[in-house]
């Protein structure tokens, strides 16, 4: 009895194996597949271990044991984003105290600060941007003369020095050369370093005014002034030009004659209005289409007013009219024709920003009138203007800066409204925003000694694009029957006035839409030519591919633009100087895709337009020598190879 209690007690004392454990014999015995394999869904071959698990790497699992893998913990990306937003900036302040704290006792930065930006830098660069930065720099060029003299062109420098003089482009002769009288000659050259004594300023004044022309010629001249050469107009206005100076001068003229006492204590105008006088004549004579494209007729003009500048102390006692002479004989040397550069442009150009920073300035308390006011405005942000836009042409910081200065924009009568009641700035209105607002912010970033980051320059691009042309000058969205007038073709005189108003509103859409895809050349120029380098295969599939897009578009419609317009309005257009550096940088563009790139998709359109600006430049060689330059040198000899 005692026996069987005892069996009967070892029997129930072990408990029965769970499936689990039967489960795991099995496998252990190679009879079923082992966990691993069953939990992947594997094919096992029932070794020990299996060839499944020691592929992978899990022999010490296999037979019976498993990769348990916990559910993935979801993460709250937001909550982190805010987290290193707040570390990032709690950084910042941290790093701005130290750098606060150690310029106390060292012109040196901290060294944790210093280093904190070097790994920032390097964590934003777009990939590869150690050849970008080396690319770029070397669109930079420093060209030495052989007297000594140098000439630098930063990297946004565009097209326009390539237009420069060159003797082996040009078949001048002697008698092409304009060689200004003796007499004025010695009164140039002595501008602007010339003491106020040096000069008997009434002989000389008289002397001076034997060149002014024929009261009728002087009229027509300064129509065509302001009429073609309408850019200009906020410098000198027609009330200013015909009412202040003209009437004036020629009304004097009869008391010169009979040589009355005290004539020069009463002559109406100083020195620097007449050189403002003479330069308007100089720029009427330019534009004149009953005379040749670069007459001795303006030449003369020309030097006659900078012979009147240098008889008044324009760096010692500076006016608002020598600010006005000094801006457009700057303009003058972008137009004049071979014995001009922008070089010297931008030199006088120059002088005028620096000059308006002391006679420029605007205060309430002054109690000046309002047209007085309006001029002034309107003198400064025109000089601005042409200051920042040659500025980038040339690749060199601007003269003027908004953020020293408080002159608020002029009034512009051309102000109106477009389809949805906003408004629709004027031709003069929108120039001046658009180089306040974006030539600013592009010369900030381009002409920086450092490589802009990729995405400022995205950024720049997205800024141009918030600056729409007025409607009223947009190309693309007015198209009128009256454009399809020239200057000749209309009789009746009501036609005639609808007839050179539509003209003219042309003409200003098309000078504000190649102003605009200038400054789009400026900011996409380099990384356009990083996009041809780094897949010259097919540069769309570049990171630069925005900017060799948007350098192809903009070059494409300054071909279109320009060859529409060219054969509409040749004769105004051949004599507007514009129209050929606009056109040289979108032909050395598609050139560049042409040659650079011949298997891209756009390379054929871009093979099409580069013969559309070969065929312009060939119409404009005979009569301009920008347009001869560019045939010549650049677009003919370059990418016809």
């Amino acid at each position: 009895m005692s026996f069987e209690s005892k069996s009967e007690d070892n029997l129930h004392s072990f408990s029965p194996m769970s499936s689990q454990e039967k489960t795991d014999i099995r496998r252990a015995q190679g009879q079923i597949s082992c966990a691993e394999c069953r939990r992947l869904k594997l094919k096992c071959d029932k070794k020990i271990p299996c060839s499944s698990c020691v592929r992978r790497g899990f022999s010490s699992l296999c037979p019976t044991k498993s990769l348990i893998t916990a559910p993935a913990k979801r993460i709250d990306t937001a909550a982190l984003q805010k987290k290193v937003q707040a570390m990032n900036q709690h950084i910042r302040h941290l790093e701005k105290a130290l750098s606060t704290l150690h310029a106390t006792t060292s012109t040196e930065p901290h060294p944790l600060v210093a280093a904190a930006l070097g790994h920032e830098s390097r964590q934003i660069s777009f990939p590869g941007d150690t050849k970008t930065a080396e690319m770029v720099d070397s669109l930079g060029t420093l060209s030495l003369g052989k007297l000594g003299d140098a000439r630098y062109l930063g990297r946004s420098a565009g097209s326009e020095s390539l237009l420069e003089g060159s003797p082996e482009v040009l078949d001048t002769t002697e008698e092409d050369v304009f060689i200004p009288p003796d007499e004025i000659a010695q009164l140039v050259n002595s501008f602007p370093f010339a003491l106020e004594s040096t000069w008997d300023v009434e002989s000389s004044i008289k002397l001076i005014l034997t060149y002014l022309p024929e009261k009728d010629r002087a009229w027509t001249l300064a129509e065509g002034f302001l009429t073609h050469n309408f850019w200009y107009i906020t410098i000198v206005t027609r009330e200013e030009l015909f009412d202040e100076l003209l009437t004036p001068v020629y009304q004097s003229l009869s008391a010169l004659d009979t040589c009355i006492a005290g004539w020069a204590h009463a002559f109406p105008l100083s020195p620097t209005r007449l050189a403002v006088l003479f330069i308007c004549l100089a720029h009427g004579s330019l534009a004149d289409l009953n005379t040749p494209l670069y007459s001795a007729e303006s030449a003369l003009f020309f030097n006659v007013s900078r012979a009147s500048l240098s008889l008044h102390p324009v760096l010692v006692s500076p006016d608002l009219a020598s600010v006005q002479a000094l801006t457009l004989i700057g303009s003058y040397h972008g137009t004049g024709g071979p014995d001009y550069s922008i070089e010297a442009g931008w030199i006088y150009l120059t002088i005028a920003a620096k000059l308006t920073h002391s006679v420029n300035r605007e205060s309430p308390r002054w109690g000046l009138d309002d047209k007085t006011v309006q001029r002034r405005r309107a003198i400064f942000w025109e000089l601005y203007t042409f200051d920042g836009l040659i500025s980038l042409d040339l690749g060199r910081p601007p003269s003027l800066f908004t953020a020293h200065c408080d002159t608020p924009l002029p009034l512009d009568p051309d102000d109106g409204v477009d389809d949805q009641g906003n408004l629709d700035p004027g031709f003069h209105r929108w120039r001046m925003n658009f180089s306040k607002d974006v030539i600013t912010a592009v010369s900030r970033f381009t002409l920086s000694p450092c490589l802009p980051d990729y995405q400022a320059i995205l950024d720049l691009d997205r800024l141009v694009r918030e600056h729409p042309l007025p409607q009223k000058y947009d190309p693309l969205r007015t198209l009128s029957d009256a454009l399809e007038h020239d200057f000749t073709s209309v009789t009746d005189k009501q036609q005639e006035d609808v007839g050179y108003e539509a003209i003219l509103r042309a003409l200003k859409g098309h000078h504000l839409t190649q102003f605009r895809a200038v400054v789009v050349m400026h900011v996409h120029r380099a990384f356009f030519a990083q996009a041809l380098l780094q897949s010259p295969s097919d540069p769309l599939n570049s990171v630069y591919a925005p900017s060799f897009l948007a350098a192809y578009r903009i070059s494409s419609t300054m071909v279109h633009l320009n060859v529409r317009n060219f054969y509409k309005y040749s004769e105004v257009l051949s004599r507007y100087w514009e129209i050929w550096t606009g056109l040289l940088s979108a032909g050395i563009t598609l050139g560049l895709i042409v040659a650079r790139s011949p298997t891209c998709p756009i390379a054929a359109n871009a093979y099409t337009e580069l013969g559309l600006a070969v065929e312009l430049f060939k119409m404009g060689a005979p009569s301009s020598d920008k347009a001869k330059r560019g045939l010549v040198r650049r677009i003919y000899s370059e990418f016809r190879k």
